[in-house]
């Protein structure tokens, strides 16, 4: 086979891709040049390297395979999770399995080329029957989006995403930080559950414990009750890199609050490793709503939810540490953020730190100059002469 060009060739007036190549040896070889109707450059790299083989089959007689054989959605839903399964946490891709296998129900035994958008609006009607918040729904069509995204990837798929017409919903962001006297009540009501739990209800009767850890460190709740004794070392604990959410080694340095948490725990210690010992981790969902219930009725605070220590956390350290010697990076490795952006979003203004910075240039950019600061301004003319 000779040699070829790398792919396809971008028209930049209209950005629509094209096959251009010679076809042929000397003196019988051609320039074949058709549009790939496409703007999608993976897209176009699959129908150029069909067109490729087809063009030069031709030329040999050879006859062309054509198209790729047909897959059907729970084979490429399946080859999606054996790929998902290599780079999530374990409850990550077992979700995305779960997802993948109800959708796979609802829509039977159907080609992945077969979806159409009326596939789309029926799974968003199902879900809706069921009760789904937008924001789940949101997550079904960006695991569907994925999975598309990987089959074109994996040139199992040639068409265009067909997820990519769909519009998410605009979901209300509940995210919010506390103020300390919301923190105090929601300590005090976790408390309280830590008292009234029964003896087998492990989650309860550590509660206000995980809410402390929580406050102290800005670890998310499934690290926090994972957290096992192996990750305390020295002066600090590391989470692995199979441990977080966004597959980054983790490390936070241990306070005396945070040791102080622990220690009540050392008696409890038990052959799993685990710092908070419970049956049936898995079911973390459950114990956190039931928990999640008592602490509003107790607290007062109708949209308690755990990841908001996280938030308040984060933004206490943000807002506060940073003023201290902390940098954004010292913050970020803490937190476990990959991208600033995402740590950003926790500096909250304040109208009040506003006025002060304002304050203290009027106070301190003439100072910095050799100037003095009181400067004399010229008066007001009269308008009354």
């Amino acid at each position: 086979m000779p040699r070829r060009r790398e792919g396809p060739t971008k028209l930049k007036q209209t950005g629509y891709y094209f096959f251009d190549e010679y076809i042929g040896f000397p003196p019988n070889r051609k320039r074949v040049r058709v549009s790939l109707k496409t703007k999608n450059p993976l897209r176009a790299q699959f129908l150029w390297e069909q067109e490729f083989k087809k063009r030069w089959s031709e030329y040999y007689g050879i006859e062309f395979p054509g198209k790729p054989e047909k897959i059907s959605f729970k084979d490429a839903a399946k080859d999606f999770v054996e790929y998902e399964k290599n780079v999530k946490r374990i409850k990550e891709w077992k979700l995305q399995e779960d997802r993948l296998s109800r959708i796979s129900e609802l829509w039977g035994n159907i080609y992945l080329s077969d979806i159409k958008r009326e596939h789309l609006v029926k799974l968003d009607d199902h879900l809706k029957s069921l009760g789904r918040s937008k924001a789940t729904i949101n997550h079904y069509f960006t695991l569907l989006k994925s999975l598309f995204n990987y089959a074109i990837k994996k040139k199992i798929f040639s068409g265009d995403n067909p997820v990519n017409e769909i519009k998410p919903y605009l979901v209300e962001e509940r995210r919010r930080e506390y103020s300390p006297e919301e923190i105090w009540r929601i300590i005090e009501a976790a408390e309280r559950i830590e008292k009234e739990a029964r003896k087998n209800a492990l989650f309860q009767k550590h509660v206000k414990r995980i809410v402390l850890l929580l406050l102290y460190t800005g670890m998310r709740l499934g690290e926090a009750i994972n957290l096992r004794w192996e990750n305390i070392k020295d002066d600090k604990i590391v989470l692995k890199r199979t441990e977080t959410k966004q597959k980054r080694e983790k490390v936070i340095p241990l306070t005396d609050s945070i040791r102080q948490v622990l220690e009540t725990m050392r008696d409890e210690r038990r052959k799993d490793g685990y710092v908070f010992p419970m049956k049936g981790r898995d079911r973390k969902t459950v114990w956190a709503k039931n928990t999640i219930d008592k602490i509003r009725k107790y607290s007062g605070i109708p949209d308690f939810i755990f990841h908001n220590i996280r938030h308040t956390a984060s933004t206490i350290m943000v807002s506060e540490a940073l003023g201290r010697g902390a940098s954004l990076a010292d913050i970020m490795k803490v937190l476990g953020h990959s991208q600033v952006e995402t740590t950003i979003k926790y500096v909250h203004t304040d109208f009040e730190r506003m006025r002060k910075a304002v304050e203290v240039l009027g106070e301190k950019a003439l100072t910095k100059a050799g100037k003095t600061s009181n400067i004399s301004m010229p008066k007001a003319e009269d308008p009354n002469g």
